[in-house]
C-alpha cells in the first residue's frame, strides 16, 4: 500500500501519439522531478508537521484524527492531538512527548542496538523507495499535454502511460505496469504540484493467492513548498478495492498535512521535545 502511494510523489489520458519533441521535453522535466524528489524525501526526516487522517466508509466518515508528526532521527513518530474536534487531554499529550523524548535519547546514542536496528530498517525502506522512484523514469512514456498558470506559477501537464517494454525488478516496481497517471509540474522549480494515478488493471500479490487490488482504484497527491527548494506532501487521498486472501476490503483515506517546521536531526529534536515537556503546554493541532 505504501509503495502504491509513493508512486504519486512523482506521478501525476494520453493521446494516441505525440511528436518526439514533446515526448523529449516531458521526459527531461520528469527527470528533474525525480532528482528533486530524492532530495525532498531526505529532507522530510528533518521536519515536523500536522497531519489530519480521515477514513471513509460508505461515503461517510469512519474516523477522523489529527496528529503531530515529529522526527526521530530514523523516521517519524505520530503524536495524537485530536479525535474529530476533541483534543486529547493534556496528560495524554505530555505522555506522548515523554515517549518521543525516550525514542530520541536512544537515537542520539550511536551504539544503542535499538538505534542501529532502526537505521537498518530505515535504510532498507529508503532504498526501496529510491528504486521505485528511479524506475518511474523507465516505466512510462511521457507526453507534454500543455501548460497552465496557477497562482502565478507555470505548470506543465504531463501524461504518463505504461511502457510495454518495461521489465520490473521488484514487487514494488511491478505495480508501475498497472498505473496510468497525469502530473502537473512546476516548470521553474521542477517539482510535482499535484498528480492523479488510476489503476488500469488488477495488481496481484503472491500470484493472486495472497491478495489483489482491483482495477478502478485511484490516488491523488498535492505538494507544497515547505522551504526554499523543498516540496513536501500537502494532501494525499486514495480509494481502492481488493481482496486479502479470502476477505474483500475497501479503503478510502485522506491525509492532509500542514504547518511544516524544520527541526533537524535527532539531537536537535531532543532539545525540542525537552522544551515542549517543560512548557507544560498543549499543542493546538489545527491542520
Amino acid at each position: 500500500m505504501r509503495a502504491l502511494i509513493a508512486i504519486l510523489f512523482v506521478l501525476g489520458s494520453l493521446p494516441a501519439a505525440a511528436p518526439p519533441a514533446s515526448q523529449d521535453r516531458a521526459r527531461t522535466l520528469v527527470e528533474r522531478v525525480i532528482a528533486n524528489q530524492h532530495r525532498n524525501d531526505r529532507a522530510l526526516y528533518d521536519y515536523e508537521r500536522v497531519e489530519r487522517r480521515v477514513s471513509y466508509r460508505d461515503n461517510s466518515v469512519a474516523s477522523d484524527e489529527t496528529y503531530r508528526l515529529v522526527p526521530t532521527g530514523t523516521g517519524r513518530l505520530s503524536l495524537l492531538v485530536k479525535r474529530g474536534d476533541r483534543p486529547v487531554s493534556l496528560d495524554y499529550y505530555q505522555k506522548e512527548l515523554r515517549d518521543w523524548r525516550e525514542v530520541l535519547r536512544h537515537a542520539v546514542d550511536p551504539n544503542d542496538p535499538r538505534e542501529l536496528h532502526s537505521k537498518q530498517v530505515q535504510e532498507r525502506s529508503d532504498r526501496k523507495r529510491a528504486e521505485l522512484i528511479d524506475a518511474i523514469g523507465r516505466a512510462f512514456h511521457f507526453t507534454w499535454l500543455g501548460e497552465e498558470e496557477v497562482n502565478g506559477r507555470k505548470l506543465a501537464h504531463i501524461a504518463l502511460d505504461p511502457d510495454p517494454s518495461f521489465q520490473p525488478t521488484t514487487r514494488e516496481t511491478e505495480m508501475l505496469r498497472h498505473v496510468r497517471a497525469n502530473a502537473w509540474i512546476d516548470v521553474e522549480a521542477g517539482q510535482l504540484v499535484r498528480g492523479r494515478a488510476d489503476i488500469m488493471s488488477d495488481i496481484s500479490a503472491g500470484g493472486g493467492l495472497a491478495g489483489k487490488i482491483y482495477s478502478g482504484g485511484w490516488f491523488k497527491i498535492e505538494q507544497t513548498e515547505a522551504a526554499p527548494g523543498v516540496w513536501l506532501p500537502a494532501r494525499t487521498e486514495y480509494s481502492i478495492r481488493g481482496r486479502m486472501f479470502l476477505f474483500s476490503f475497501t479503503e478510502h483515506k485522506l491525509q492532509a498535512s500542514s504547518r511544516y517546521r524544520y527541526i533537524g536531526a535527532a539531537r536537535q529534536a531532543l532539545e525540542v521535545a525537552r522544551r515542549d515537556i517543560a512548557s507544560g503546554k498543549f499543542f493546538p493541532g489545527d491542520p
